[in-house]
């Protein structure tokens, strides 16, 4: 019996030393050379808050801020990538939101190179009396923006809402649990275990197309959940005289012959049938070298070209288009 307790506390003092020295190294090595998974599994652990929600699972938390590929991300006290906002709108204000996800959030890119902040900035080239609030979320889906926007986007009294619209965002809604994100936001050694072998079944480029045909498919109640909440997302903002757009920011790996045609033809449709103006940021892009709006080689996010090349479009197209911004 001795032996075995022996052998056993051997085993854990040995199990926790590897432990230690494993956590030890991960965070060493990846201060200093940061890669896309890790950085989107810290950005979860460090900014983002569970909530008891079925629809709406987690949110930022508050006041808080972590850098990421050395670009920081700091949330207001609502929890946003943006300035303060009192709920009450002020006198003469034209109030837009912006809902989406990491795309809107503005992931990889400083505050000022954000879409809603240059749009913001370009709307208030000869006035000042535009607010384009930022309430992008990384890893949301259709439901999850719209949840969020009946919790605080209602209550900011928005004018317009812009809807940015990304291939996965039909997605189901995650689910967290707990005990996992007790672990994982405290320690990078789960991380990085879970991560190398969530690579062991990842979808490879040349799986992308049939994956998101899957979530596509008309049958899918991810599909369902996501296309009624946008479509009580058009029924809110008509029934308090909100103008909605929706903006389609395509995929960036491969912008000629474009392979989620699928995609936006779906959400294409759904804007014109809830009588919403719709906005394909796909020929603006595909202008472009696919490499060069990217935040780096191996993140497709938006770089800061690629947001403004988005906030001109959307300017131009709001101008255009009776949203009174003149």
């Amino acid at each position: 019996m001795k032996s075995i307790i022996s052998n056993s506390l051997l085993s854990l003092f040995t199990v926790l030393l590897c432990f230690l020295l494993g956590e030890t190294l991960i965070r060493v090595v990846y201060h200093y050379a940061p890669n896309y998974d890790f950085e989107m599994w810290r950005y979860a652990s460090d900014l983002k808050e569970p909530l008891p929600f079925t629809e709406l699972p987690f949110h930022h938390y508050p006041n808080k801020a972590g850098k990421y590929y050395g670009t920081e991300l700091r949330t207001n006290s609502l929890g946003l990538r943006d300035n303060e906002y009192a709920f009450h709108k002020p006198k003469g204000r034209t109030r837009i939101v912006i809902l989406g996800d990491s795309f809107a959030l503005g992931w990889g890119v400083p505050f000022t190179s954000t879409l809603s902040k240059q749009l913001e900035r370009r709307l208030n080239k000869s006035t000042s009396v535009f607010e384009v609030i930022n309430m992008g979320v990384g890893n949301y889906n259709s439901s999850m923006e719209v949840a969020l926007f009946k919790r605080i986007g209602l209550s900011l009294q928005p004018n317009i809402v812009v809807l940015l619209y990304f291939v996965n965002d039909m997605e189901p809604t995650p689910r967290l649990s707990s005990l996992r994100y007790n672990l994982f936001s405290r320690f990078y050694l789960p991380g990085f275990i879970v991560e190398h072998i969530g690579r062991l079944f990842s979808v490879h480029d040349n799986e992308l197309t049939r994956y998101y045909r899957d979530i596509y498919d008309p049958a899918s109640p991810a599909l369902a959940q996501n296309t009624r909440a946008i479509r009580e997302l058009a029924g809110m903002c008509s029934e308090r005289g909100i103008k909605l757009l929706i903006v389609n920011v395509p995929d960036l790996r491969q912008l000629q012959e474009y392979p989620f045609m699928f995609a936006t033809g779906h959400i294409r449709k759904l804007a014109l049938d809830s009588r919403v103006p719709f906005l394909d940021l796909l020929p603006v892009f595909a202008r472009q070298k696919e490499e060069s709006l990217w935040v780096n080689a191996e993140d497709p996010h938006m770089n800061a070209l690629a947001n403004t090349l988005a906030a001109d479009a959307l300017f131009t197209f709001m101008a255009n288009d009776h949203y009174n911004i003149r």
